[in-house]
């Protein structure tokens, strides 16, 4: 018997609205275009760039920029990036939809991690399970260390070769301080980067030694008595050489006491179902790079421990002992993250450019897992270490190739060797080794992409990858965008893509997992990106994904499973003269299982997100205020070795409030912030292995911040 999709229901008025929104931006935009006819700005929204092309074909000059009038100035200012095409170009010019979040706008905002940074932008929501964030992305986030996300700084992988963990959160390895701008981009990615570019790519692009510019030191203090040092050195020197260094220490208490009620039953009894002084965070990292003429070295390194409050991971005990000791100290995680790189960039000619780099990484990751209940009858307690360590080198080589000034050929290939992976555990009770599992892989890949200017406003964005991970079949990744520029400031992109995520190192090292299979995704999208006068950009996109074998640990077994989602994403963004900056998004999202019929635990099917930051006296101090909806999400919880529906999650919406000063002192900047400002009380789904079904978010909290340069 055929079961019917609970998507059908929702797709005739789906797309009915999609059609009417369309015909409304195009109104607009056809408007906006019979309004500037008797002064049509030059036609810089089409590929390719204007610099780009002056530099590639000297008879097609850039523009005189002393000679444009502030509103055509004002329509130059489309972000650009790096990622999507592998070369630089304006996001609309990208075969993907793109956003970039600069550092202006952390700043404006208090970001304070990477997380919520991507929680303020459509199509991502942050989970966070007391432990790490976990990122959501287009209706999906399964609790696995965001493996199905791509992490970049500048440029270099940030996935480890263990469980593929992409870290958000205070794990990540660079401070916020040091970002010049956060490149986001939507949608299958392997085409040019293999593994992990499932659903996106993030490059984190940092700022350089002369933005510096001298020493710059930052501290902070917060709710939970937390607090921060930084100390950064970046200079660019007389002879070219260019250099930026930079520490960092964090710590936070957490909160004193938690109240989990799954733990507070007669049976367990302990500490009433609260958690006291069990919420503590901390880090010490450091990030460097050297630059000097085509050669870059650089390098990065964190250690972070937090304490977990939520008595997870019970699927580790032996038979009879079946929860973790709540209330223990020394449930607690340790992440070690460090790489170092060489690069090599050179442009050779204006048509002909090269890049390289090699590079090391290393991953340690401890958890202490103490573990008590009855065995034989009798009281027993057991304290288990699992210890995980991994190493990789690599290196991987580009061409961008320019042909009749108006093609960009790229080819490139990549080789990884991950050489060491390891995941051992111990009870230090008897000393006796649980398990010891081992493994190694070596990694390749070929990728070749066409960027083709068909008409003056019509270009065709094309490649495609193979790559050979392990003793998996090799996975071949296409993707198509074609571009059209239908009016001044207009923008339609149809693409199609596919991407890969092979099992990694824990899922296959675990006894438990059944042949599972690489993950495969096909995703359709339509975007349409609209500028609106002098000040406003729209964009608006659907979406169709189609995911195969998705890995999921359930029932105490890895396995693979099929699901489909149906997205669209409004985003509207506004920047005027006097300072005032907003964004407004909306997403509409609807994932479900193929196999089932049901919906995906964690994955809310409404999401809205709006900012806005407006200068209260001059260009100095500025009020930023930011407010996010999210609706409800189906949960699940592990009562081991089943896995098991819980009540749905209520939607919430958060408000964060924050007021930050510019050189209102010279050289200082101060930040405050108060986040959840209406102290709502909300939960986000718990990821892997929790006995409760959702955990408690922080009510009100603050920080403030100072940030001084000499």
């Amino acid at each position: 018997m055929n079961k019917r999709s609970p998507l059908l229901p929702i797709l005739p008025a789906h797309l009915l609205w999609f059609r009417h929104f369309v015909c409304a931006l195009l109104f607009l935009a056809v408007s906006a275009r019979a309004d500037d006819g008797t002064n049509p700005a030059p036609d810089l929204a089409g590929p390719p760039p204007a610099a780009a092309a002056s530099a590639t074909n000297p008879s097609n000059p850039a523009p005189d920029l002393t000679e444009l009038s502030l509103e055509q100035l004002m329509q130059l200012k489309v972000p650009e990036g790096y990622s999507a095409s592998k070369f630089e170009q304006k996001a609309t010019e990208a075969p993907s939809s793109v956003t970039v979040i600069t550092s202006d706008e952390i700043k404006r905002y208090g970001y304070r991690t990477l997380g919520d940074v991507l929680a303020s932008v459509q199509g991502f929501y942050v989970s966070y399970d007391r432990n790490y964030d976990f990122l959501g992305a287009r209706g999906v986030n399964l609790g696995d260390f965001n493996s199905r996300i791509l992490l970049l700084i500048n440029g270099h992988r940030i996935n480890n070769d263990l469980n593929d963990g992409a870290y958000i959160d205070t794990a990540f390895l660079l401070d916020v301080d040091l970002i010049d701008r956060v490149e986001i981009i939507r949608g299958p990615g392997s085409v040019l980067y293999g593994n992990n570019a499932f659903f996106g790519v993030i490059n984190v692009i940092t700022r350089d030694g002369k933005q510096i510019n001298g020493v710059e030191e930052s501290g902070m203090y917060g709710s939970y008595d937390a607090y921060s040092g930084r100390v950064t050195l970046g200079e660019q020197l007389t002879n070219g050489l260019q250099f930026l260094l930079s520490g960092t220490l964090y710590h936070d208490d957490g909160q004193e006491n938690l109240y989990y009620p799954q733990f507070n039953t007669p049976s367990l009894n302990v500490n009433n179902g609260t958690a006291h002084n069990m919420d503590s965070d901390g880090f010490g990292s450091f990030f460097g790079s050297v630059n000097y003429q085509d050669f870059t070295v650089e390098g990065g390194y964190i250690d972070r421990q937090k304490t977990n409050p939520t008595g997870q991971y019970s699927e580790s005990a032996p038979p009879g002992v079946n929860l973790t000791t709540f209330d223990d100290p020394r449930l607690r995680t340790v992440d070690d993250r460090s790489y170092a790189t060489l690069k090599y960039a050179h442009k050779f000619s204006d048509t002909l450019d090269v890049s390289g780099d090699v590079y090391y990484d290393r991953n340690d990751f401890q958890i202490g897992i103490p573990l008590s209940g009855q065995l034989g009858g009798t009281p027993t307690n057991f304290f288990y270490v699992d210890q995980q360590s991994g190493q990789w080198a690599g290196g991987e080589v580009q061409v961008n190739k320019t042909i009749f000034g108006r093609h960009i050929i790229t080819v490139g290939a990549e080789y990884r060797n991950d050489f060491k992976q390891e995941d051992e555990e111990v009870d230090q009770t008897t000393g006796m080794l649980q398990y010891d599992r081992r493994g190694h892989r070596q990694n390749y890949g070929f990728f070749a992409q066409g960027d083709f200017l068909i008409l003056t406003n019509l270009h065709l964005n094309a490649g495609v990858r193979y790559d050979q991970y392990g003793d998996f079949d090799s996975s071949v990744s296409p993707r198509a965008a074609l571009i059209y520029d239908p009016f001044q400031q207009s923008t339609l992109k149809f693409i199609y893509g596919t991407a890969f995520r092979d099992p990694n190192f824990l899922e296959l090292s675990d006894p438990n997992f059944q042949n599972i299979q690489p993950e495969k995704i096909t995703s359709y999208e339509l975007v349409y990106e609209q500028g609106i006068g002098r000040h406003l950009r729209s964009s608006i996109s659907g979406y169709y994904n189609r995911m195969d074998d998705l890995i999921d640990f359930e029932n105490g077994n890895f396995a693979n499973f099929n699901a489909d989602t149906l997205g669209t994403e409004l985003a509207l963004e506004g920047k005027w003269e006097n300072g005032i900056i907003s964004r407004l998004s909306y997403t509409l999202q609807h994932t479900e299982n193929r196999d089932t019929g049901a919906g995906l635990p964690d994955s809310p099917m409404h999401l809205i997100k709006f900012n806005a930051s407006v200068p209260l006296w001059r260009d100095k101090i500025f009020a930023g205020l930011e407010v996010q909806y999210t609706s409800k999400s189906h949960t699940l919880y592990e009562a081991f070795p089943a896995t098991l529906p819980g009540p749905d999650a209520p939607g919430y919406a958060v408000v964060n409030f924050t007021l930050f000063s510019r050189n209102l002192v010279k050289n200082l900047d101060l930040s405050a912030s108060v986040y959840n400002l209406l102290d709502k009380t909300y939960y986000n789904p718990s990821s892997r292995f929790h006995l409760q079904n959702a955990i408690q978010q922080d009510g009100r909290t603050f920080r403030v911040k100072l940030t001084y340069r000499f």
